[in-house]
């Protein structure tokens, strides 16, 4: 039986809805200046992490869990809270941290992830992967959990290439309760620095992940609706920004705001429909890829201890490759790249497509 949970942490990972079958883990992820309860959240009070999207799944189990952070740029009237002063890479260390824990105290490590990003989200989920991916050492194994287990990604008005300050400037302080101080855009914090066009993190994030987009399936979609901010009518993230051309990515437009295009207030609110259908076929696809990389995964960690055991008994003598794995007997080449580059041959885009289609066939 699936439970609810409408009692949802701020700076943290929430299971809203779990269920005891589910193979797959859907994570959320919210933007600039938002949070887990409101950012997806209708003006009819629709949440339809809840009221929604559990129904679209149609009997498929799945997991659905929101995660917070401190996205502020500013104070506000009510509620209190203080601007957030952490740089990119230490909210994507805090995220991989608090989803790695959560996931091993309910016992689903190896479920596939869907994650649904907004804004500036989907930036921190993809600073996070490359963190999970560079893990290598014993005591934080773990974390590689993440990147392993990631299957897809939708990216919704994130700025991929970055967005004006200027234009996060207006829709700031077009909120009704911003306290924002004079200087805020003069001096930058550093979540505003990131999202500029021309910063140097926002570029490193994205030739880096350029070396590993192709592992997960990828839907990014952009805003058709200017934003309306006390009389000025903006485009937050421009389509350019939004959905930089790559090789087998979806794109599509939305026909709504910026704010607006994660939010549904029914089943019938624009990009509803191409969202729920996608997640549902995903959380089908992904148990069968995610247990094949995991199975990746025990031979390239088997392969690294057993090497490690040669080294330290033979530190002398030529490194080989001790593995069960096809790249058995390569002397001196490094396991890692070998083992990596055996991976994304397998399960990049056209090797699920055909591990899929032979599942399919068999079955």
């Amino acid at each position: 039986m699936a439970t609810e949970n409408r009692s949802i942490g701020r700076y943290e990972t929430t299971a809203v809805y779990s269920h005891p079958e589910a193979r797959v883990d859907i994570v959320l992820v919210h933007g600039l200046n938002g949070s887990p309860s409101k950012t997806w959240a209708a003006n009819n009070g629709v949440f339809w992490p809840l009221d929604l999207l559990p129904a679209s799944l149609r009997g498929v189990p799945a997991n659905v869990l929101t995660y917070g952070f401190n996205a502020d740029v500013y104070s506000r009237k009510h509620g209190g809270g203080s601007a957030s002063d952490n740089f990119i890479h230490q909210h994507a260390q805090t995220l991989v941290t608090s989803l790695t824990l959560f996931r091993r105290g309910e016992g689903t490590s190896r479920n596939g992830i869907i994650w649904v990003c907004h804004s500036l989200g989907g930036i921190l989920v993809k600073r996070a992967l490359l963190y999970s991916n560079d893990v290598r050492t014993a005591h934080h194994e773990d974390y590689r959990s993440i990147y392993v287990s990631t299957f897809g990604l939708f990216f919704l008005g994130t700025p991929h290439t970055g967005s004006d300050v200027a234009t996060w400037g207006l829709v700031l302080q077009g909120m009704a309760d911003a306290v924002v101080p004079r200087k805020l855009f003069e001096s930058e914090s550093v979540l505003l620095k990131t999202l500029k066009r021309d910063s140097e993190t926002l570029s490193n994030i994205n030739n880096h992940f350029l070396d590993i987009y192709q592992r997960f399936r990828i839907h990014m979609a952009h805003e058709n609706h200017k934003t309306d901010i006390k009389g000025t009518k903006i485009i937050v993230v421009d389509a350019n920004s939004a959905s930089p051309q790559l090789p087998g990515v979806t794109y599509y437009g939305v026909e709504t705001t910026h704010a607006n295009m994660c939010k549904f207030s029914s089943a019938a609110s624009p990009g509803w429909r191409a969202l729920s259908t996608d997640i549902r076929q995903w959380v089908l696809d992904a148990p069968l890829l995610i247990a094949v990389r995991w199975e990746a995964e025990e031979r390239e960690r088997a392969a690294r201890v057993r090497n490690e055991m040669h080294e330290r008994l033979h530190p002398s003598s030529p490194l080989l490759l001790l593995s069960s794995s096809p790249t058995r007997g390569h002397i001196g080449a490094p396991w890692s790249r070998l083992m990596t580059s055996e991976m994304d041959a397998l399960l990049g885009v056209a090797g699920q497509e055909r591990v899929l289609a032979e599942s399919r066939r068999m079955g």
